[in-house]
């Protein structure tokens, strides 16, 4: 039970990347606080917690539900995310708004609400980021730079809160089975065959992997592909 008793926050706990990852963490021990816009058959033993990250009062309201405990968070990982395409021709800008509110702006200010916290417990933060967050694509210019703006906020962070203990880790998933996934290949009209893709619980294995680290050292960078190409 490596993670015993630790306390962690996953946004976008309720489905794919997000859900495997808050389930293993449980099953080795640690305290998990779900975060989702709506939860259905939660898991009894969590703290489950419902926010739109996309509405700044949520955050703050979520923040204090946390904080009511007195032990601080040791690990936040940040896995909830929006997704669209388009070409930068026709994509609607109100939808790169939100876009960036939830993919940009609520992991920033979430993180930053938390740091005293993370701080306290030199605890660790995982940004699950996506491959386009490092090559962007045909019509995913929206969410690609979202992705890309992601990216920036881990490295920045990890360059202000190394030297107090903190560790932060930024995830670069390929095609992941899950209901982003499944939206996504509706999207630009594509089969979806789950067997072809990686599974949100391969993911959660190597963050947890990574989490697990000696304090001597950090995964920065994770980068993880399906086997078929």
């Amino acid at each position: 039970m490596p993670f015993l008793n630790q306390r962690v926050l996953v946004t976008g706990a309720s489905s794919g990347i997000g859900l495997a990852i808050a389930q293993a963490l449980s099953d080795s021990g640690a305290i998990i606080h779900g975060v989702a816009r709506h939860w259905h058959n939660a898991p009894s033993a969590w703290r489950t917690h419902s926010a739109d990250l996309s509405v700044e009062g949520d955050i703050k309201r979520l923040v204090q539900e946390i904080q009511q405990e007195s032990n601080p968070i040791n690990i936040v990982v940040h896995c909830a995310g929006a997704f669209a395409v388009g070409s930068v021709a026709e994509f609607a800008i109100n939808e790169l708004d939100k876009l960036y509110a939830i993919n940009v702006r609520a992991p920033f200010l979430l993180t930053q609400l938390l740091l005293p916290q993370l701080v306290q417990s030199q605890g660790q933060i995982v940004f699950i980021n996506s491959s386009v967050g490092i090559t962007s694509k045909h019509s995913l210019a929206g969410y690609s730079a979202t992705k890309f703006a992601m990216k920036a906020l881990a490295d920045a962070l990890r360059a202000e809160v190394n030297s107090q203990g903190i560790r932060v880790m930024s995830v670069y998933p390929g095609k992941t089975a899950s209901p982003m996934q499944a939206q996504a290949h509706k999207l630009f009209g594509q089969e979806y065959q789950t067997n072809k893709l990686m599974q949100a619980e391969d993911v959660a294995q190597a963050v947890l992997a990574a989490l697990l680290l000696p304090k001597s050292a950090e995964m920065t960078d994770l980068h993880l592909r399906p086997m078929q190409k």
